[in-house]
């Protein structure tokens, strides 16, 4: 049997806001840590669990729900998750979050926000006091459209639960700047990997012509193991509405990976 080599990325980022403090500093600006994993095939995927990353246009922004089929346990009074949070885009580029409650095997009520973009899920309200041998859920949760046509993300609980997404792909909200600080990256198994960095300007636009998909970053020959892709002297800005992600495929002995 020919084992699929799992892609993990693990970058952080510096977001700065236009607007210089008194004391030099920049109002706004936070450090954001993305991180996510991708069991890859032949066709390139996003490198995020479940290997999803939904990028709709402007038009396909939609209200996201809890999946139904999830545990009975993690529902609004039981022992495992009762609400998750979720972090993402509206459909003007602006950074939004909502809560909502799980509904055990159920789905759950939608978000009243729109999202264009989801790139963090967490659950935020657990009926179990986590520690080392408890989790604060019991089952996969998986986020999707309201329509239920599409995964958006999932909480792993395989192992451990995560109590957190797993994705490697970000999108710069309105208003900031992303200074791209680091990037990491591990390869599961002993399969040769390049790996090579996206990003995709103007999410916002709504007609032809679109602004193209780029390569960035491109790095070949990675082997089975932990590669740090370097902190540059000078960051690496990626502007507002920017969306920064890659994809990973293998091919026969080798494979190739996109972050």
């Amino acid at each position: 049997m020919t084992m699929k080599p799992e892609i993990r990325r693990n970058a952080p980022f510096f977001l700065m806001a236009s607007a210089t403090q008194s004391d030099g500093g920049y109002a706004g600006a936070e450090v954001v840590q993305k991180f996510g994993r991708a069991t890859v095939g032949t066709t390139p995927v996003p490198i995020a669990f479940g290997n999803v990353w939904q990028t709709p246009q402007v038009s396909g922004a939609t209200p996201l729900r809890i999946k139904a089929g999830g545990n009975a346990a993690d529902t609004a009074a039981g022992a495992g998750a009762r609400a998750i949070t979720l972090q993402g885009l509206d459909a003007s580029g602006n950074e939004i979050s909502e809560t909502i409650v799980t509904a055990g095997a159920s789905a759950s009520s939608a978000t009243s926000a729109s999202f264009l973009r989801l790139y963090r899920a967490w659950v935020s309200s657990s009926g179990t006091y986590g520690n080392q041998y408890s989790g604060s859920h019991v089952g996969d949760i998986v986020v999707e459209d309201s329509a239920g046509a599409a995964d958006w993300a999932t909480i792993d609980s395989n192992g451990f639960p995560k109590s957190q997404t797993e994705i490697g792909v970000y999108t710069v909200p309105a208003g900031k700047v992303a200074f791209i600080l680091e990037t990491n990256i591990q390869v599961a198994t002993n399969k040769v990997v390049s790996v090579t960095r996206y990003e995709r300007s103007n999410i916002l636009e709504t007609a032809a012509p679109y602004t193209a998909v780029r390569a960035k970053q491109v790095f070949s020959g990675l082997i089975e193991g932990s590669h740090s892709l370097g902190t540059p002297s000078v960051p690496r800005p990626a502007p507002d509405r920017r969306g920064i992600y890659g994809k990973c495929g293998y091919r026969n002995s080798r494979s190739v990976c996109g972050v």
